[in-house]
């Protein structure tokens, strides 16, 4: 009979070959982004039923590399589909580790080594963000992260609503620019606030927020008998990548006493690079920050920090000290569940660890300032083709644009066409990009966070997307 070290030992070589399998098939060029089916189709091909009676490792282990073979490559240099792509290698083993540990992050007595990495993570975040005195923790993603801000901000403004609710006649309003993540809106429901308790101030042109807007909107709202608690300014927005002036913002609400949350989710990065980290300006002034290393910085989905600038905010809003499960011990002080939403917690923080032991700062830096420089080239490119036009000056690591057709067309008849390339791309499983209306007009958005991705690699990314436009025009003639 067979031991269990040599059953996990034949397991984990079946899986380090399909993990490096994936990961070479994704760096591959020539291979595509998604071998595309349709739901019924991969649904018929793959026979999800779930069985009676258990079947051997070996069936199971074919099951695992059909789902590989047919899942999206997001490490391809041609996956622009979402906010993040390649991950390090180290982090992955930092994924198996947590699995093989099992453990939750909820107190040090069931998480030691674990509960120490993540506070030595949260000091250095903080101060990347220049919180001297900071606190922070891991969660699920920046929306949690977002949705504990606003907890944070709401007992900080009201102390007794976590036990009586709010006071009566309080009208709450929450203030983000029109560009926010839709986690905002949503966190103020998720709070019992509604969604009309969200007021969206207007952007310039490259998407940031407009100071002067905000501090019209906080006037008009203290006018209204309104009481603006929460404001969140965004470091790097979902389409455009970008940043909204937090120096000039901070400011506004100090005046209103107003808790200001930065959602740096996908910006935050750039702190790491002294020629970009100019555009986090006065984000050491913030009350929170949240911001996801599993989006620009290599970590495997998810792994998001929260932030705080001062020490005890966390406990003040989520503590409960359940007595099953905090106890008076030595070690409790280092307890950390009573710092977030959850009660079991998965282990982020080692995957983070050990991709920062195999990157460090200065991979970490030299990645941001890659991204930045191919944006630079994607915009050069953009608007030096008659083909393409450029949506916004970017401001982060994105670019909005857009394909011309070749005989003018109303702009419902080019948007039409955007899409239906933008589809015909994916199905090929040669491109993945996302895409978005702004200013009621369809923009395509490219992701330039991958750092294996060429200069030259734009070029055959515009052709391609041109190609897909063409053929486009010509099915809809």
């Amino acid at each position: 009979m067979a031991s269990v070290a040599s059953e996990i030992d034949a397991l984990l070589e079946q899986a380090a070959r399909l993990a490096a399998e994936h990961l070479e098939a994704s760096a591959d060029r020539s291979r595509p982004v998604v071998d595309w089916r349709d739901p019924a189709d991969l649904e018929r091909e793959l026979a999800l039923e779930l069985p009676d009676r258990g079947r051997p490792l070996e069936e199971v282990i074919a099951d695992a590399r059909r789902f590989l073979a047919r899942s999206v490559r997001t490490g391809h240099p041609f996956f622009f589909n979402q906010l993040f792509n390649r991950i390090e290698p180290a982090a992955i083993l930092g994924e198996w580790l947590a699995a093989v540990a099992n453990t939750s992050m909820y107190t040090y007595e069931a998480a030691p080594v674990f509960t120490l990495i993540e506070e030595k993570l949260s000091e250095r975040l903080c101060a990347l963000v220049g919180f001297e005195h900071g606190e922070g923790v891991l969660g699920p993603g920046g929306s949690t992260s977002n949705l504990m801000a606003m907890l944070a901000a709401r007992t900080r403004t009201w102390p007794r609503s976590r036990i009586a609710g709010l006071p009566a006649g309080e009208r709450p309003a929450v203030l983000a620019s029109a560009e926010a993540h839709y986690s905002i809106p949503r966190a103020a429901s998720i709070l019992g606030l509604g969604l009309e308790a969200v007021i969206p101030v207007p952007c310039d042109d490259r998407g940031a927020m407009r100071p002067e807007e905000l501090a019209r909107a906080l006037a008009s709202a203290a006018a209204a008998g309104r009481k603006p608690f929460f404001v969140c300014a965004t470091a790097g927005t979902t389409m455009a990548g970008a940043y909204d002036p937090v120096a000039a913002i901070a400011p506004l609400c100090r005046e209103h006493g107003a808790w200001l949350h930065v959602d740096a989710a996908y910006g935050g990065s750039a702190l790491f690079s002294p020629r970009h980290r100019h555009l986090l300006a006065g984000i050491d002034q913030a009350d929170s920050v949240a911001w996801n290393p599993h989006k620009a910085m290599a970590v495997p989905l998810h792994c998001s920090a929260l932030l705080m600038r001062r020490r005890g905010d966390l406990e003040e809003t989520f503590a409960t000290s359940a007595d099953y499960l905090f106890h008076d011990t030595e070690e409790a002080g280092r307890d950390r569940g009573d710092m977030t939403l959850q009660c079991g917690r998965r282990v982020d923080a080692l995957k983070l660890w050990l991709a920062w032991q195999a990157i460090g700062d200065d991979g970490f830096r030299a990645r941001v300032d890659h991204a930045f420089a191919l944006v630079a080239a994607a915009r050069e490119r953009v608007s030096a083709r008659p083909d393409f036009e450029l949506v916004r000056e970017p401001m982060g690591c994105n670019l909005l644009f857009r394909w011309l057709p070749a005989a003018d067309a109303p702009p419902e008849a080019v948007d039409a066409l955007n899409v239906a390339l933008r589809e015909r791309l994916k199905r090929s499983g040669r491109i993945m990009l996302n895409y978005s209306r702004l200013d009621g007009r369809v923009a395509l958005r490219l992701v330039l966070t991958h750092p294996e991705l060429r200069p030259a690699d734009l070029d055959e990314v515009l052709d391609a997307v041109a190609e897909a436009g063409r053929a486009a025009e010509l099915a809809q003639a």
